[in-house]
């Protein structure tokens, strides 16, 4: 009862004390406080506060015997070092707060006193490599954690693409300012097209935000009969012609042309009328999606079609070409262009030498018929249901006819792209690092020559790397008994790149194969296809495609930017969404040195691989990063497959050496190509680096921003 009795009050005279310091009456505040610690000496904040109103008394020798009397706590500690170097006593002041950094090495006001009184250097050598270590310590823990925070963060900012409808208003970025006086000249195809495809079109005109622009609507005498036509006659710039009839010419910065039921984004025009007048390109696309408008909800819009910078390879032979394509005022002559003839015109001004730039924005959307009419179509109507029917198209001739590429085609899979095989008896040098794993050596030449066009123009150097049994001597022994295979022994430790590098100095071809002895190949006259790629001046080094013993792909090609930023094969199931990408040739950031084709002129330009930095790894990526920044193109080619038995020969990065190991070389390619690790071209930048073509970061405009001013708004990779 007594102890419960003294306890109240103790805390009242504390309370007293508190109110006797916000009026300044120091003098009370420390009879109450010191009467307080008469009932409850242990009460540590008390003496504390005893304290601190005897300093404001001035009776400074009694305050710091009362801070001292609470150095059990981090607060008395800390004001008795305070008091002390105000006092002039700095040793013991760094006495003081060192005592309490040994307790609590995070205390900043102490950490912040000893800078701003200048006397972190009294603190003793052991006391501050101490505390280095232990912040240092704390640095990691909390980078780790603000490393997670970041990644579960990014997660939830991700969308699904099935999420499209709700947030494509936070893709489309607002064009940069320009001069609204600079005009666009659109040609409508309504050739084959129907009366409500065309008002979709240019009612969406009409809402756009730059009004310096004129649409001839190019169709059937249908068309220009329909009441569609009168459009006409309320607005000033549209015009109805009869096919064949003549598009007069207008002082313009851009052609635009489109189908109709291509719908326009209100800041379509301004965004390819500022790309056309302010950059080099010949030509601009843009994303696009699907969209279908019922009378009675809003516009329903999905299946977005995201890309990187513009890709003739895959312009060529793709299903579905641009729905919309704008050209400098003068590239090409003013009449109605229908799907392929739209991808004719873009690949004809990029074989030329032209650029072409993309926007990362769906400016551009195909429309369907609404659902209601869709249903007439049960009663024998035969309107099509989409203005563009998704459905596929032939590829272009147009770049053939040029001489600069071919169109191969494939039973059931993507045409693809190659450079005109012009001499198919070129002789091919074809590099092979070995060790052992005779087995896998064997089925590899033997695949390599079974596959070949010509065989006999095939240049084999197998090198080997201090291999210890005896079947791999009987191999080698015998393989070297082949016309056009040399044997070369190197009795040195493994590096990929000195190996590969010696070999082809003494190699007298053009045409130059760097190849693990853990591939095989699948793919029938692989010879003479390569041939062809390799024979494009456009072209620094190509990749094939690598699949797993199961047929899964094991790469096809590399993404850079990913979620730790560091290279990543792109792999996965025919079956996937994606799979379609596994099968084009396209451009890649980088490829593999599994089974990588170079010319010989494009790997002496930079000293072929980097022996001194990537003796295991990142060779490859290196030469690629080496390529694309003078201008050439690493392509990725599924038109040659091969099974790869992954690393069967060195391992797997699977233990804190090997690790240790790659991460070194990692960082050697960081300090050389610093954020062009972190930058994919290829890729749409809307895509999530965690989930990239399922998932959609809407916040990150800043990166794509950035992507454009990288790629110079589209146009280089």
């Amino acid at each position: 009862m007594l102890a419960a009795l003294r306890r109240r009050r103790s805390i009242a005279a504390a309370r007293a004390g508190g109110a006797a310091m916000e009026k300044g009456d120091w003098a009370e505040a420390s009879r109450l406080f010191q009467y307080a610690l008469t009932l409850r000496p242990e009460r540590v904040e008390l003496q504390v506060q005893h304290a601190h109103a005897l300093k404001e008394m001035g009776r400074t020798d009694e305050a710091l015997a009362s801070y001292a009397r609470a150095s059990d706590s981090d607060d008395g500690l800390y004001h008795l070092g305070l008091l002390r170097v105000q006092s002039g006593d700095q040793p013991g002041a760094v006495e003081a707060w060192t005592r309490l950094l040994e307790r609590t090495p995070g205390h900043d006001a102490a950490l912040n006193a000893l800078s701003r009184y200048g006397i972190v250097h009294l603190l003793t050598r052991h006391a501050r490599n101490r505390l280095r270590t232990q912040h240092q310590e704390d640095l990691t823990r909390n980078i780790e954690a603000l490393s997670a925070l970041i990644g579960r963060a990014q997660i939830l900012l991700q969308e699904g693409v099935s999420d499209y409808q709700e947030i494509r208003p936070s893709l489309m970025l607002a064009a940069p300012g320009g001069d609204r006086n600079v005009g666009a000249q659109i040609i409508v195809d309504a050739r084959s097209s129907q009366p409500s495809f065309v008002r979709a079109t240019l009612l969406s005109l009409l809402e756009s935000t730059h009004g310096q622009w004129t649409a001839a609507v190019v169709g059937s005498s249908e068309i220009c009969d329909h009441p569609v036509a009168s459009l006409a006659n309320t607005d000033s710039r549209i015009s109805f012609l009869l096919d064949g009839m003549k598009i007069e010419s207008a002082s313009v910065a851009a052609q635009i042309y489109v189908s109709a039921g291509t719908v326009f984004h209100a800041e379509t025009l301004a965004w390819l009328i500022h790309i056309l007048s302010t950059t080099p390109a010949g030509a601009c696309m843009t994303d696009w999606d699907f969209c279908i408008a019922n009378w009675d909800e809003p516009p329903q819009y999905f299946d977005p079609q995201l890309f990187g910078v513009f890709d003739l390879d895959w312009l060529l032979t793709t299903d579905f070409p641009p729905p919309l394509v704008a050209v400098r005022a003068g590239q090409a002559d003013l009449r109605p262009r229908d799907p392929e003839q739209r991808r004719e015109l873009l690949a004809n001004i990029a074989v030329s030498g032209g650029e072409v730039a993309h926007i990362p924005v769906p400016l551009a959307s195909v429309s369907r018929i609404p659902f209601r009419a869709e249903a007439a179509r049960q009663l024998g109507h035969d309107a099509p249901i989409w203005s563009l029917e998704p459905v596929g198209f032939a590829p272009v001739a147009g770049a053939v006819a040029q001489g600069s590429l071919e169109i191969v085609e494939r039973m059931g899979r993507p045409f693809l792209t190659r450079g005109p095989v012009r001499d198919t008896g070129e002789p091919v040098r074809v590099i092979i690092p070995t060790r052992d794993c005779a087995d896998l050596l064997e089925e590899m030449v033997e695949s390599l020559l079974a596959h070949a066009d010509r065989p006999d123009r095939l240049r084999l150097t197998i090198v080997d790397n201090r291999s210890q049994e005896e079947r791999t001597a009987q191999l080698l022994t015998r393989l070297g008994e082949r016309d056009g295979t040399d044997i070369v022994s190197h009795d040195r430790p493994f590096n990929w790149s000195e190996i590969n590098n010696a070999a082809a100095a003494v190699a007298s071809e053009e045409l130059l194969i760097f190849a693990n002895n853990d591939v095989a190949m699948l793919t029938p006259r692989w010879d003479r296809h390569l041939r062809g790629q390799l024979g494009r001046p456009d072209v620094g080094v190509i990749g094939f495609r690598l699949l797993y013993p199961d047929g899964s792909v094991q790469h096809a090609g590399m993404l850079m930017g990913l979620a730790d930023g560091s290279p990543a094969h792109e792999t996965g199931n025919d079956v996937d969404d994606i799979a379609s990408r596994f099968d084009r040739v396209r451009s890649v950031p980088a490829v593999t040195g599994a089974f990588m084709g170079v010319r010989r002129e494009v790997f002496n330009r930079f000293g072929g691989f980097d022996a001194v930095r990537f003796a295991i790894a990142y060779n490859d990526v290196d030469l690629c990063l080496a390529a694309r920044e003078v201008g050439l193109k690493v392509l990725y080619d599924p038109g040659i497959e091969l099974i790869h038995h992954e690393s069967r020969t060195r391992g797997f990065n699977d233990n804190r050496l090997k690790i240790a190991w790659d991460q070194g070389e990692l960082r050697s390619l960081y300090e050389k190509w610093g954020d062009a690790l972190r930058h994919n071209p290829f890729l749409s930048p809307w895509w999530s680096p965690n989930a990239p073509f399922m998932s959609i970061e809407t916040a990150k405009k800043d990166r794509v921003l950035n992507w454009m001013t990288v790629t110079r708004m589209g146009r280089r990779g």
